[in-house]
């Protein structure tokens, strides 16, 4: 989905270099990088931009879809029914924030991809959340909640691990390549871990680094959403809220609201 903004290396492979021989360069010449700095930069921004449209209409779709069920799956729980009623108020607290999320990003123009897919992970994790309700209302034992993609949790589930060979205590993983054992460190769904495998760049979801935040001050640049610090995002070690059950409370909080500086 997000496999175009690689073309940020592309570009940065392309950009012209400065003229050498010696001596001092001419105006022309000096002009040329910085005149090429700005394209890119240019570029980088309306790739994010594209991206970020893009996602808010997915994250607006899916808070959407999960206030259309709730509206019409309602359910009456008896007091004694502790396990649903946990449940369903998981439910109700992960759309809360999911509309949190969504609003923010209409009315902050910093908001990032990253938090747009967050929205995404808790209007999903809401209905999770609402069918374990009604599963437990019934009788039934819920559906285990879906593991996201770490590399891009708009993705689908992540793939289960290998599994073990042979029976007792002769059971054994079977032997695994250097590549198999990386893509086995963070889940990841089916074309993420084929990609790793075959030695290629997963379609992993980017977060802008501004260029105040970057070492040498030349961003801005579109960087893979889990190589951005913990003090600027609080989604980048957690799949966009997927792996931490406290997300609905952090957004509700407004803890979540860190930014690295513009």
């Amino acid at each position: 989905m997000f496999r175009r903004w690689w073309f940020v290396t592309w570009l940065s492979e392309r950009a012209p270099a400065q003229p050498g021989g010696g001596g001092r360069p001419h105006c022309g010449a000096d002009r040329e990088p910085r005149r090429a700095g700005r394209g890119q930069r240019e570029l980088v921004l309306r790739e994010w931009e594209v991206l970020r449209e893009r996602l808010a209409r997915i994250a607006a779709d899916r808070v959407t879809a999960a206030g259309e069920l709730f509206r019409a799956a309602e359910l009456t729980l008896a007091a004694d029914e502790s396990a649903a009623h946990r449940a369903y108020r998981q439910a109700l607290e992960a759309y809360e924030a999911a509309g949190r999320l969504l609003d923010q990003s209409a009315a902050d123009p910093h908001t990032d991809l990253p938090d747009l897919a967050a929205a995404v992970v808790l209007a999903e994790q809401a209905v999770e959340h609402l069918a374990a309700a009604h599963a437990l209302h019934a009788g039934v034992r819920p559906e285990p909640a879906a593991v996201r993609c770490f590399y891009n949790p708009l993705h689908g589930p992540a793939s289960p691990a290998e599994p073990a060979r042979g029976t007792g205590k002769r059971r054994q993983r079977p032997t695994r390549t250097a590549r198999e054992a990386a893509a086995d460190r963070r889940p990841a769904c089916p074309a993420c871990r084929r990609a790793i495998i075959a030695g290629q760049t997963p379609d992993v979801l980017p977060a802008l680094l501004p260029a105040r935040a970057t070492d040498r001050r030349t961003g801005p640049l579109l960087v893979p959403y889990f190589t951005v610090p913990q003090q600027w995002s609080p989604w980048s070690a957690t799949a966009c809220g997927a792996y931490d059950p406290d997300t609905p409370s952090l957004v509700l909080r407004g803890a979540h609201r860190r930014h690295p500086p513009h």
